[in-house]
């Protein structure tokens, strides 16, 4: 398998290949435990836990009516709920591969169906997934916005990946959530004070996970190109009008002093320059495209930040697309794509929310979710 032309990401995929660790170390299964898998998949994306997912073929003993390893050891105890498993992809062996996740078995299935062997089907979650394990007041009082956030790494045992301008002091009013909710509560409140995108994503080490925290990388920074016909395999976008607004209102009641509270955002022109959603349906309408909705909100300031959280959430949806190509590790949420030989209206850079890498009999490939952002 191999990637053509210039904008190739890679230089020489011919070997693609994948290896799953399980338990505390490095060390393929393969070598380990003597266990194969048919396929493997990982699906990655923005502030949303990562999740893993395998298949052992023929590790079921009809005479002894269990599971066991190649050597007879018991399959089952191996792959206890809790273990910690690490997943590389790539090309040629383990040692240059990608590691792309690392997390814990969360669920195991099998099915014993007349005239089949019975498989077993791994699957499980990285880090973000524990913290929601646990719901806690979250009480923040003019607190740097990096070590709100770093106090939520260090009680998982996770680095520290945070970059961005952000603020020196935020308050957060108390809240039962738990620490995922949280992470995504303070992405969001400064999304909307500072108009950029804030994300966080846990991205797989060798020693210990990093938890990265900051704003959205633009779609036009160092992206991987693929063309059609060439190293990209499929490519569906989807422009979508039904959603979109020029301007977003919150309306709220100040019960202290007795009258209205209006947030307020409004679209601003983005990508290339061309309309946002909100412009399109004025144009074409003459409609002034506005979202009203009452939410309970303490002031001005929280009513504008909702306001504009809500409106982002929108005019990033007018142009989305999802994609295959050969497989690429370094295609990761977070990270942005050049796709060329689609036409005008498509040909562009695009910022990447989630990836799925999958290794089978097939061989490696990866299949995007993109977003063209209006702001």
């Amino acid at each position: 398998m191999l990637l053509t032309g210039p904008t190739s990401a890679q230089n020489s995929l011919y070997v693609p290949g994948a290896s799953i660790a399980i338990g505390g170390g490095d060390v393929d299964m393969r070598e380990q435990h003597g266990l194969d898998f048919t396929q493997v998949e990982v699906d990655l994306a923005v502030s949303m836990p990562g999740a893993f997912r395998f298949t052992i073929p023929h590790a079921f003993d009809v005479q002894k009516s269990d599971f066991f390893t190649p050597s007879g050891k018991p399959l089952m105890p191996l792959l206890g709920l809790g273990q910690p498993v690490r997943v590389k992809m790539g090309y040629g062996d383990r040692a240059g591969q990608t590691l792309l996740i690392s997390g814990f078995i969360n669920q195991i299935s099998t099915s014993f169906a007349e005239g089949g062997a019975p498989e077993i089907e791994v699957s499980g979650l990285d880090i973000l997934q524990v913290m929601t394990f646990d719901t806690t007041e979250h009480r923040l009082q003019d607190k740097s916005m990096r070590d709100a956030v770093n106090e939520v790494a260090r009680a998982y045992s996770v680095n520290l990946d945070f970059s961005g301008t952000a603020p020196e002091s935020i308050t957060l009013d108390a809240n039962l959530q738990n620490d995922l909710e949280f992470l995504r509560k303070v992405a969001e409140q400064y999304t909307a004070k500072s108009k950029q995108k804030w994300e966080f994503f846990i991205r797989a080490g060798s020693g210990r996970d990093t938890l990265v925290f900051r704003p959205r990388t633009d779609p036009k920074t160092s992206p991987v190109e693929l063309h059609w016909g060439s190293d990209l395999i499929s490519f569906k976008p989807d422009i979508d009008l039904g959603k979109q607004v020029k301007r977003f209102e919150i309306l709220g009641w100040d019960e202290v002093k007795k009258e209205k509270i209006v947030g307020v955002a409004t679209a601003d022109k983005g990508n290339k320059g061309e309309p946002s959603g909100g412009d399109i349906i004025a144009q074409a309408f003459g409609r002034t495209a506005v979202r009203r909705e009452r939410r309970a909100v303490k002031s001005k300031d929280e009513a504008d930040k909702m306001a504009q959280t809500e409106l982002d959430k929108l005019t990033n949806n007018l142009m989305k697309g999802e994609g295959e190509t050969f497989g690429l590790p370094d295609l990761l949420p977070d990270t942005s794509v050049k796709l060329s030989g689609i036409g005008n209206q498509f040909n562009n850079c695009y910022y990447v929310t989630k990836t799925t890498h999958r290794y089978d009999g097939a061989g490696y490939r990866t299949k995007f979710s993109v977003e063209r952002p209006v702001s």
